[in-house]
């Protein structure tokens, strides 16, 4: 049903109730008057989409009260209604804009179509206007994804509503990106035209919103951009807001020396402005991503660079430290001091596992590894890892179970790199394995994969941390940090490790009922070759 609201003039009453009545009917708002003089009062107060007037009334005809009502609101349709006309008056109404004629006596059938026909004219000619839009805002829009420039971006924005408009001079000013461009160019050297834009610019941000004259306009809430046109040699001026979450962050000002601006010229540069503003802050939003990620990278590099210095800087005295404790054990066989020893060694042996720690992710992140492969008995493995932690073993007591059939076929693998995820499998079930506690080693064959757990009977992991444990210095718990050590690269560098040999680990655990780490690996990765880490 139609929404418009229509006002019918017409000083006989008749036909003021019969056209009240078909268009009532047909769902539109209806006011009436009887003569200019309270069509206009009327107007006044409450907007209409269309004038249905009589031509020849008392007083005031009805192209006085369309002209009257088009100077407040030019976008208005009129349908004139008439018993006769002469070709000088139809002349006069065209200049007006009226829309429609309809000839007395009319019927409410051919009342109803003039209505609508005038008011379907109105909507295809904003719809045409929308159309129209379209086609720059689409070559903004394809410039605009092209590019994260700011200054492209106002120069296409000015650019583009200077030829859509056809303005004789154009102008941009932005404070927040100490901006100032011209079209044409060449008038940047004109200092009278910029002190004039700025004041411009500073009026329509003291408004709000988007401001239009004309030297035809001669009241009183214009005379200073009356001022302002005389002194550029300007006939007419729209100046639009272009504004980012609610903020202005600058001025598009359009100027013409000849003609005025047309209101579609108003809502082309209302939804191109709207259009740059968007643009502005996502190419903001963009350089300040690619900044931020430019300093991550800095950080990144010099983190890695740190760490890299900081284990083989560590490396030389944590293996002077290890000689002579290794010479000294053969002096001191039992006692306190050999106690004493052992301590020194322990920690020894610790320190050097952090060291490894931060040197394998230093390697893990150059993300290109090229693989070995040879024979390897998975047994022997095991057997090289059990007697480097003996140490760690002894201290705890626990008790080392290996369970792998006589028949398991030799692994071909990077023994390097199966030793490492080994390493840190069992480091991670020693330290976390109270004291008396059993570790328990198995292996078998599923397909052509060897499928190796690793478990323990220590304090667990909670079901809601079994997610996040192989991320780089996670740690389940803090307190866990404080009571075990270590920096959290253990389980990183293991499912780093594994997806370079093509394997997969997992991990099943309770809270205080042990843990069990499960290793997939090929039983021959020669066909892997050079390998890109993805962690």
């Amino acid at each position: 049903m139609p929404k418009e609201k229509i006002i019918i003039v017409d000083d006989e009453n008749d036909i003021i109730d019969l056209c009240s009545r078909v268009l009532t009917f047909e769902g539109y708002e209806v006011k009436t008057a009887h003569n200019g003089f309270e069509a206009i009062d009327i107007a006044r107060s409450e907007y209409f989409d269309l004038l249905l007037t009589d031509i020849k009334m008392p007083g005031m005809t009805g192209l006085d009260i369309a002209r009257t009502l088009k100077k407040t609101d030019p976008n208005m349709i009129c349908v004139a209604m008439t018993g006769y006309g002469t070709i000088d008056m139809v002349i006069e109404a065209l200049k007006l804009g009226i829309d429609e004629f309809i000839t007395k006596p009319f019927t409410p059938k051919e009342l109803s179509q003039s209505v609508s026909k005038a008011l379907e004219k109105v909507r295809l000619r904003k719809e045409n206007y929308r159309l129209h839009s379209l086609i720059p805002l689409f070559e903004l829009n394809k410039i605009l994804m092209a590019t994260v420039e700011e200054k492209e971006i106002f120069q296409q924005l000015l650019e583009i509503s200077q030829k859509e408009t056809r303005a004789s001079l154009a102008a941009i000013y932005s404070k927040r990106h100490k901006l100032q461009l011209f079209y044409p160019p060449e008038e940047t050297t004109a200092p009278a035209l910029q002190q004039a834009y700025n004041q411009l610019a500073e009026m329509t941000q003291e408004q709000n919103g988007q401001i239009s004259a004309n030297l035809k306009n001669q009241d009183q809430k214009h005379q200073q951009l009356h001022s302002l046109l005389a002194e550029i040699k300007m006939n007419a001026v729209l100046s639009t807001p272009l504004k980012s979450k609610n903020k202005t962050i600058g001025t598009l000002i359009l100027a013409r020396q000849d003609g005025e601006f047309a209101p579609s010229d108003s809502e082309f540069l209302a939804v191109l402005t709207g259009q740059a503003a968007v643009a502005l802050e996502n190419a903001r939003l963009f350089t300040e991503i690619q900044n931020a990620y430019t300093e991550l990278q800095k950080l990144d590099h010099m983190k890695s660079e740190f760490i890299n210095i900081a284990a083989h800087e560590l490396r030389t005295p944590l293996a002077i430290l290890m000689g002579y404790v290794t010479v000294l054990e053969d002096d001191f066989t039992e006692g306190e001091q050999r106690e004493y020893l052992d301590n020194i060694m322990r920690n020894a042996m610790r320190l050097r596992s952090l060291i490894d720690d931060m040197l394998n992710l230093k390697h893990l992140e150059s993300g290109e590894i090229t693989l070995t492969s040879i024979d390897t008995d998975l047994s022997k493995v095991i057997a090289d890892i059990q007697d480097d932690m003996n140490l760690m073993i002894r201290d705890k007591q626990l008790s080392i179970q290996i369970d792998i059939p006589e028949d398991f076929p030799l692994l071909i693998v990077d023994r390097t790199k199966l030793d490492l995820v080994l390493m840190n499998l069992f480091h991670n079930a020693i330290k976390f394995t109270p004291d008396n506690g059993t570790i328990l080693f198995t292996a078998a064959v599923e397909g052509d994969e060897a499928v190796i757990d690793i478990s323990d009977t220590g304090v667990g992991i909670p079901t809601a941390e079994l997610e996040k444990i192989f991320d780089r210095f996670y740690q389940v718990e803090q307190s866990l940090t404080r009571e075990f050590g270590g920096i959290g690269l253990g389980l990183a560098i293991v499912k780093g490790m594994t997806h370079v040999c093509g394997g997969k680990i997992s991990v099943k655990s309770k809270k205080e009922n042990g843990t069990t780490f499960t290793l997939r690996l090929p039983l021959d990765n020669r066909h892997l070759g050079k390998r890109i880490l993805v962690l």
